[in-house]
């Protein structure tokens, strides 16, 4: 009877050393995987902070050439402009356009980070991890209808690796040594420059556009100026015109070939919409109003169809 009493526990015994011990690696492996989260989160912060500065540096820029656009022009940029570490263009010159020589500067400075630095002044902190800038403009042709394009794109370093962060030949590629840590984004757009037609003279009296911006006037002036006119013969696939536009009787449109287009910077009046005028193939674009009334032969715009389009649109055809 007193042995059995012997093996019973005692309600006042501790835990013992194995117990303790489970509880201490259950405890510490709890631990390590807060930290782990911990590292995590400040991993995913230091990128998100990266990623949301170089979107700042790259729209600064962009904002900068909105409304400086022929700085792509005026300072002759190559087929890429690398600005930022490495690129030696922390004093970049353009003399023919100081405001854009010292955006490029500016733009020097925020990549490198020297808004901020840290032990006595040597090191820069106020950037993106050895960020890189780059500036791809292609200039507009009017005459084929290309328009002026800028690329701005900012390149910097992840602090852990990913998918790769561009293609080969993309801003920064291969200076990060390993293509997992390269970070990249880019900004596309059009310069306003694009909407102007050209630096050549005013247009004659007669309101015909210079052939110099890809849309002459190919046609045989009939009687009458350019706010009327008379039984107009136009030849060639395209042709131009500046102005209200008043046709007392109908234009010749049939002589023109290819796409039959007739451009007119201003408002249209067509007093007849019969004979000659009737060509499925064509089409006369306006910026202003429609305000013909075609008296005979059916209602406007006959068989030729009449499209208004925008001053943009006009500018750049």
């Amino acid at each position: 009877m007193n042995n059995i009493s012997i093996l019973k526990k005692n309600p006042n015994q501790g835990f013992t050393l194995i117990e303790v011990l489970v509880t201490l690696m259950i405890s510490a492996i709890g631990l390590l995987g807060f930290i782990e989260l911990q590292n995590r989160t400040q991993i995913a912060n230091l990128e998100a902070g990266g990623r949301a500065f170089a979107t700042l540096i790259a729209s600064n820029m962009a904002e900068g050439i909105i409304a400086n656009p022929h700085v792509g022009k005026d300072c002759s940029f190559p087929s890429t402009l690398k600005v930022g570490t490495d690129s030696g263009n922390q004093n970049y010159t353009c003399s023919a356009n100081l405001a854009g020589q010292h955006s490029i500067r500016e733009w020097h400075k925020n990549l490198v980070g020297v808004g901020e630095k840290l032990n006595t002044d040597t090191i820069n902190v106020g950037g993106i991890r050895y960020g890189r800038g780059c500036i791809n403009y292609t200039p507009p042709n009017p005459a084929t209808g290309v328009l002026g394009k800028y690329t701005i794109s900012v390149a910097w370093q992840g602090f852990e690796k990913t998918v790769a962060g561009g293609p080969a030949g993309s801003c920064g590629y291969g200076k990060y040594g390993d293509s997992g840590l390269h970070r990249l984004l880019s900004y596309e757009f059009y310069g306003p420059e694009v909407n102007v037609k050209s630096n050549t003279p005013d247009p004659p009296d007669d309101g015909f556009i210079p052939s110099s911006i890809g849309c002459p006037w190919t046609g045989e002036e009939g009687a009458g100026n350019n706010a009327t006119r008379n039984h107009e013969s136009f030849s060639g696939n395209k042709s131009c015109l500046l102005g209200d536009y008043v046709e007392e009787e109908h234009p010749h449109l049939h002589h023109m070939s290819g796409s039959r287009e007739l451009w007119i910077n201003g408002n249209i009046t067509v007093k007849h919409c019969g004979g000659c005028f009737d060509d499925a193939a064509a089409t006369i674009y306006y910026t202003g109003s429609n305000v013909g009334s075609c008296s005979y032969a059916g209602s406007w715009p006959s068989i030729v169809k009449a499209q208004k389009v925008s001053q943009a649109e006009f500018n750049v055809a």
